[in-house]
């Protein structure tokens, strides 16, 4: 059961600093590797749930 909250509670912050990360990414940058700011959470969900 510990193990289980540890896992989530790391994609849980996996997800938040990804999200924060990308946030401050200029829209060219962002444009240039195929996301759009739309996309950014679901982009750092699929990255945090596969790390």
């Amino acid at each position: 059961m510990l193990y289980e909250l540890r896992h989530r509670f790391a994609c849980w912050l996996a997800y938040r600093q990804t999200v924060a990360r990308l946030r401050h990414v200029p829209d060219r940058t962002l444009a240039d590797a195929g996301i759009s700011r739309e996309e950014i959470r679901e982009r750092a969900r699929h990255a945090s749930l596969h790390r």
